[in-house]
């Protein structure tokens, strides 16, 4: 009988037990949950507080690059002659006093990360800088020469324009970048809610629905937010792709410039070798005297659409300055053919052309270069060459094409 009751009592301690280390974990489990339901609210609140700034982030350097497209785009209305140089200059200032508003309101927003700072900052210094540089030109804007112009907006503002807006971009990129992760961490957050409140099935069914709803609206909102951002990057890729071909294209002519030139032709002077020829109107300069220059600017149109029309399958055509034309001729013409195609482009250029009613005809000088592999450092001095052979040209009356090498 004594066993038997020592098994009934030690039946009945180990169900005790039992019961208590179910109440326990059964308490634990609810403590556990309330502390993960906790972090996570506390942690969602957070994430929705750093997704507004961010979104806020984004809005505004988004303006503030729209604002520098502004200023690009009303410069290059001032090099090309487009519109009122002082509504330009105005509509300029104003871009820049926007500027500094809205970086007033980026720098007030909290929480901002030292990565995303230093890209704004340098973003800002250069956007300083490029106001700078147009407050000292801000003067002689409207009053140089169209030539002038574009030599002063490639060599001093175009440089300046684009690395504010590759700046900018890069401020863009990486926020879009920090709302990327935000949308992965708050995802990352669902599925833990999801997990802890499955395990707490019992005391936690409203939260399941509610974390859930939550959880859905902010994705589709993070994603929605990640949409824009990405069709505002390819906005601004477009905008620099725009700038890059105005700052490389003769914006009467629409042919390529000396830039372009000097670009296409660097990385070939070491190692190739290549056909290359100047074309210059000769007395051109008593049309603009004796019609003006819109005459002129027609005549020169006119020009510029024939050579195309006639040589472009032949050669890269450049319109270097006013009436000189530069013809790199492709790798399958040969010298001989190149020598030919120049004596036709001479005929093309010195035919009558009709201008407002009336014919003007006038001749031209070319010179044509058999460049070798190391025969110049630069384009400078392919250039210098063709020029003089052309005055030799001229100097015995003009109308013909002659070889630099025999010179």
């Amino acid at each position: 009988m004594a066993k038997t009751k020592a098994k009934k009592n030690a039946k009945a301690s180990s169900g005790k037990n039992e019961q208590r280390g179910f109440t326990v974990a059964a308490i634990m489990l609810f403590v556990f949950g309330a502390i993960i339901m906790a972090l996570n609210l506390n942690t969602m609140f957070r994430s929705r507080a750093m997704n507004a700034n961010a979104s806020a982030s984004q809005e505004y350097i988004d303006q503030i690059s729209s604002e520098v497209l502004r200023v690009n785009e009303n410069i290059l209305e001032i090099v090309g002659g487009v519109g009122s140089a002082s509504s330009s200059i105005e509509e300029i200032s104003l871009s820049f006093r926007k500027i500094n508003n809205i970086e007033a309101q980026f720098e007030a927003l909290p929480d901002h990360s030292q990565e995303e700072l230093r890209r704004y900052d340098n973003a800002k210094k250069f956007t300083e800088a490029y106001h700078q540089r147009l407050l000292a030109l801000q003067d002689n804007l409207g009053n140089l020469d169209q030539s002038t112009m574009r030599a002063m907006y490639v060599q001093e503002i175009a440089p300046l324009s684009f690395t504010a807006t590759e700046m900018f971009d890069s401020a863009v990129d990486l926020n879009r970048k920090n709302v990327s992760f935000m949308s992965r961490q708050v995802a990352m957050l669902g599925a833990v809610s999801a997990a802890v409140i499955i395990s707490l099935i019992i005391i936690g069914e409203i939260g399941i629905f509610v974390a859930s709803r939550i959880s859905a609206r902010r994705r589709e909102d993070l994603e929605k937010r990640t949409q824009q951002a990405e069709a505002a990057a390819n906005k601004f890729k477009k905008s620099q792709q725009k700038m890059a071909d105005l700052a490389t294209t003769n914006i009467l002519t629409n042919m390529k410039n000396r830039y372009a030139l000097e670009t296409d032709l660097s990385e070939r002077l070491d190692s190739d070798q290549f056909t290359v020829a100047l074309f210059d109107m000769d007395q051109f300069r008593m049309i603009n005297d004796t019609y003006g220059y819109g005459f002129g600017d027609e005549y020169l149109s006119q020009l510029a659409e024939k050579l195309g029309q006639d040589f472009g399958q032949f050669a890269e055509i450049y319109n270097i300055h006013d009436n000189k034309f530069v013809f790199v001729f492709n790798r399958e013409i040969s010298d001989a053919q190149a020598q030919r195609l120049s004596g036709s482009v001479i005929m093309t250029l010195s035919s009558p052309f009709n201008i407002a009613n009336l014919q003007v005809q006038l001749t031209a000088s070319g010179a044509v270069y058999h460049y070798l592999p190391g025969d110049c450092l630069n384009v400078d001095g392919v250039l210098i060459r063709l020029d003089n052979t052309i005055r030799e040209a001229k100097a015995q009356g003009g109308n013909q094409v002659l070889i630099v090498n025999q010179i």
